[in-house]
């Protein structure tokens, strides 16, 4: 068959020229397949060796590979493994004299896209560049669409907390309306007398001054495990022990508690305006699952025991960390000691809007003195 027969085989249709990258120590055959694919408008570039392969590659980059296995300094093989470690997704055809499967296989295994033998006709060239490139696109597609995933749950980590997430992705169901009773530890964390200085603060400056604050505290309550709820103008609610179960999730909120009131009079002492938190912390059982509609769930927990830590936090003077008898008694005896904080019996208290009062402790703080605005 004459040359010119051969460029009448099916030809490779794309959108913009390849760059094709030619491996062979043979003339005959790189002049050959050289004058096929520049016919078909394909950038053309030429290696004789390993070493200038590599090289090459380097340097343009190519879409495409045709290596020959057998060819000097480096051995097409070697070639294969080392441009493999630099390019994932650039298409690689072996091409080898030799008729050997375990080579073809070791060819595939090692990264290659195809293998070709020698002779080969050019018509079986063009149709395995076809195929070739149906993988690199979809191999760059794949990526294309890996990278998007990889942003969009990026961007969604900063809407919706760590492991409500994991629990979504890793579910073959979509989320359903209901919750479950579980037992929790509520905390509730606001800033004291927040209203007056809104009301002297542009609100620009209202939210800059929260946003410094909300910097490191939402923070330390994921270090110790808990489950950022929600976060509601000056203050937010956590949950301990789900989504993520922990058997000592309410040593675990105190610890939050007592880590962010210590941070926060860190953060006191360099900066103005002070803010004071004061804290309110509950265990009991609640219902914890997804509320609201099918077009629009919240991940929380209701019922009385967020209620009652709610109304703690309320009831809370400026710096305080209020907490119920239920959680005091779940922590270890030698909790106050390694912490080096005390609790302080308030006796019973009636909170707002419920009947039935509670025996509250006062959390205090043995390590620093506590520093309040004036």
């Amino acid at each position: 068959m004459s040359f010119d027969g051969l460029l009448d085989s099916p030809k490779y249709s794309s959108a913009q020229p390849l760059k094709i990258l030619l491996v062979d120590d043979e003339p005959a055959t790189l002049q050959l397949v050289r004058r096929l694919l520049q016919a078909d408008g394909h950038d053309i570039y030429e290696a004789i060796d390993g070493e200038q392969a590599v090289q090459m590659f380097d340097a343009i980059h190519p879409d495409l590979v045709l290596l020959d296995v057998v060819i000097p300094k480096k051995d097409g093989l070697e070639v294969l493994g080392e441009l493999r470690q630099r390019d994932k997704m650039a298409g690689i055809i072996m091409v080898s004299a030799l008729t050997s499967e375990q080579l073809a296989v070791k060819s595939m295994l090692g990264g290659a896209d195809d293998y070709v033998n020698k002779p080969f006709r050019l018509k079986a060239i063009r149709l395995s560049i076809r195929q070739v490139m149906d993988k690199v696109r979809l191999r760059r597609r794949n990526a294309s669409l890996q990278n998007e995933l990889i942003a969009a749950n990026q961007r969604l980590r900063q809407y919706m907390a760590q492991p409500l997430i994991e629990t979504l992705l890793s579910s073959p169901l979509p989320p359903q309306l209901g919750g479950v009773r579980e037992t929790v530890t509520v905390l509730f964390l606001d800033f004291a007398q927040f209203t007056t200085l809104s009301e002297s603060l542009p609100p620009d400056d209202v939210v800059q001054i929260l946003n410094e604050y909300f910097a490191f505290l939402p923070s330390i309550v994921i270090e110790h495990g808990g489950f950022m709820d929600k976060i509601m103008g000056d203050g937010f609610m956590a949950i301990f022990n789900a989504p993520t179960t922990y058997v000592d999730h309410a040593q675990r909120a105190v610890r939050s508690a007592i880590a962010m009131r210590r941070a926060t009079i860190l953060r006191n002492q360099h900066r103005t305006p002070q803010l004071a938190l004061r804290i309110g912390i509950h265990t009991g059982e609640a219902v914890v699952g997804n509320i609201g509609a099918s077009v629009l769930m919240n991940y929380t927990a209701i019922g009385d025991t967020v209620n009652l830590a709610k109304r703690l936090e309320e009831a809370g003077e400026p710096g305080q960390i209020l907490l119920t008898a239920d959680t005091y008694c779940r922590l270890d005896k030698t909790f106050a000691e390694s912490e080096r904080v005390r609790f302080v019996s308030l006796g019973q208290r009636q909170v707002k809007n419920r009947k039935n009062s509670v025996e509250v402790f006062l959390l205090e703080d043995v390590e620093m003195l506590m520093t309040t605005p004036g």
